[in-house]
């Protein structure tokens, strides 16, 4: 038997299966994937896994259902097809940088005006003291107070810069109140597509859009962040239901 040190990710994986005594419909049942997905990651055909987070988690997933260090496969996969499984941007929150400007300008602002104040206090009293020993013609004093500046409050702007607003994760949470068969398909990619039996729960994060797809409406029941869904039809319906990011909302129980 050869060492599983010098086995690839995708060998290894599958004689981890065997190992198990895990058929592929065990293994999806376990995953709540499709026997497809896993007999693709066993094949080393990433390309025909779902994209994104999807591929990422259907590798975390198998890995550690057959044994298997879900990060340590994930890293070895990643080494040898980096197109298939680019690197995760980052998602630090940045400020604009007109908000940063803006915040230096306040700032150099804050300090001056101070100063400023300083010297009117001082000088407005010598200021009124000449006006009084040598009074001007109403059109001229008139016209000389208009031009008296006026002094800003210490502090500045009361102003908030506008900051990067992190999207808001939105998760649909699938619930099974009876035998059925169910497809899934999110932002296009299929990510499900079996049997579902009594009581299984299934999370998704929802992208752009989620279609879900069975052979019993009334048995597909679901929540979003948490929030009662409306229900998809009656027993025995054809489910056929798209929510997207747009309108999920409107499936969502008014009370």
């Amino acid at each position: 038997m050869a060492d599983h040190r010098s086995l690839d990710p995708a060998a290894r994986l599958r004689l981890a299966r065997e190992q198990k005594g895990l058929s592929y419909r065990q293994l999806a049942e376990a995953t709540k994937l499709s026997v497809r997905a896993i007999e693709l990651l066993e094949r080393d055909c990433l390309s025909g896994l779902p994209h994104g987070i999807y591929r990422r988690s259907i590798i975390r997933a198998v890995a550690r259902e057959v044994g298997l260090n879900p990060e340590q496969l994930l890293s070895e996969f990643t080494a040898l097809h980096p197109a298939d499984l680019p690197t995760m941007p980052s998602c630090a929150l940045t400020e604009p940088k007109a908000a940063t400007s803006f915040n230096k300008v306040l700032t150099l602002v804050s300090a001056v005006l101070p100063m400023f104040a300083g010297i009117l206090y001082f000088a407005l009293p010598m200021t009124r003291n000449m006006i009084a020993d040598d009074p001007k013609p109403p059109a001229q004093q008139r016209r000389a107070e208009s031009m008296q500046a006026e002094v800003i409050p210490v502090g500045g702007f009361n102003e908030t810069p506008i900051a990067a607003v992190r999207p808001v994760p939105v998760v649909v949470t699938l619930t099974i109140s009876s035998r059925c068969q169910l497809r899934v398909v999110a932002d296009g990619n299929e990510i499900l597509g079996r049997t579902m039996e009594q009581g299984e729960t299934l999370p998704i994060e929802l992208g752009s859009e989620l279609l879900l797809v069975g052979d019993n409406a009334a048995a597909v029941q679901f929540s979003i962040n948490g929030q009662a869904g409306r229900q998809l039809g009656e027993p025995g319906d054809v489910l056929s239901t798209r929510i997207s990011r747009d309108d999920y909302q409107d499936f969502l129980v008014r009370y």
